[in-house]
């Protein structure tokens, strides 16, 4: 790759029959904030979703961001190496926030188990002053129990899983993975609930005629086995369409029919599934600056391919070296111009800045 060598792109050989997919590992100091494939989101409150990596083992056929071995719309995953980087981020987000009461949300566009540094991240994350909480979004799919004692020592608080089917038949239908195994997911959350100190939340998405009968024996299941010790036991997913998500044929609920089915089931069943934000610990606090508008012409250097297909990861060449202020670009260009691209330095306006994630197409090309 020409240019400067914030990133080291690797082919992922068992994959290039669908997108000549490559792994990209970010090796060096570039923004953490500006992308949904890795890095930090922020969202305005007190909950600080950090991305370690894009891989996943899965290929859900509701998946909102495609992401697994089946996805044909892929055409990079992304690893954070530089985990030092990413934390001092955090670190210093928090430190902008103001806040003494920061949940860290270990999530991202695949699965955070693959992540080889893992551990090191949770301990990391805890060891700042002002974190309450750290948490994770995973499928259990690549943990064994020595791994979850592991992160639990690590500091690692709670675990919010995704199961979204008791049925093996149906949950390997779900989850796009002949070999995918719920009996064994749901021993390790039953490990964890016995042997730790740490909460399990259940976190199925209703995907509506696929698995609506499922959704209550979900609850069931959780209740009777105890989980939701300081949170509640089962936290539903909507069932929403993505731009670049699989798209299932099944209806599609309106939020109001979705919270009122979960209305009738917290009385059938006596148990709360629609919490407020402050039983969730949820508060607003002060959000990163908004570093473009919308319109907005910048020079950019283009670092290497973005996870989708006709997406490339850019970095402005002016930046002050903040990590609140620094941002990461996606370029949206045809994939044909990788050759030219790479390593360039172009101009850019950008088209969509919401929530900080930081969309732009070349002006040059």
């Amino acid at each position: 790759m020409r240019g400067r060598p914030y990133l080291r792109g690797l082919a992922e050989g068992r994959r290039r029959e669908r997108a000549s997919r490559k792994i990209v590992r970010i090796c060096e100091d570039i923004p953490m904030i500006g992308t949904r494939a890795f890095g930090i989101v922020d969202m305005g409150t007190n909950i600080i979703e950090v991305r370690p990596t894009s891989l996943c083992p899965l290929s859900c056929i509701f998946c909102s961001v495609n992401a697994g071995p089946a996805s044909s719309l892929r055409w990079a995953e992304f690893v954070i190496e530089a985990v030092d980087t990413l934390v001092d981020a955090v670190r210093e987000l928090v430190l902008y926030k103001s806040c003494n009461s920061v949940e860290i949300h270990i999530d991202g566009m695949g699965e955070p188990g693959t992540y080889h540094r893992l551990t090191e991240l949770v301990q990391m994350l805890r060891e700042i002053p002002q974190v309450r909480t750290v948490s994770m979004q995973t499928r259990l799919v690549t943990f064994n129990e020595r791994k979850i004692l592991d992160l639990v020592d690590a500091g690692l608080d709670r675990f919010n899983v995704s199961v979204d089917a008791l049925d093996m038949d149906l949950a390997r239908v779900l989850s796009g993975t002949s070999w995918y195994n719920v009996e064994r997911v749901l021993e390790l959350v039953k490990f964890i609930i016995d042997n730790t100190r740490a909460d399990v939340v259940l976190t199925p998405v209703w995907v509506p005629t696929l698995n609506d009968d499922e959704i209550p024996k979900i609850i069931s299941w959780a209740v009777r086995n105890r989980l939701g010790k300081r949170f509640p036991p089962v936290l539903v997913q909507k069932y929403v369409p993505h731009k670049h998500g699989r798209k299932p044929r099944v209806p599609i609920m309106s939020w109001g029919e979705f919270f009122a089915k979960l209305r009738e089931l917290e009385r059938r069943l006596n148990v709360r599934l629609v919490p407020s934000s402050s039983e969730l610990g949820i508060e607003r606090t002060r959000p990163v600056p908004t570093t473009y508008r919308r319109g907005e012409v910048i020079r950019v250097e283009i670092l290497d391919r973005g996870i989708f297909l006709n997406e490339y990861v850019a970095v402005p060449v002016k930046r002050s070296g903040s990590p609140i202020t620094d941002r990461v670009i996606t370029v949206i260009a045809d994939s044909s111009l990788e050759n030219i691209l790479l390593g360039q330095r172009i101009r850019v306006e950008i088209i969509e800045n919401k929530n900080n994630i930081y969309i732009a197409r070349p002006v040059d090309f």
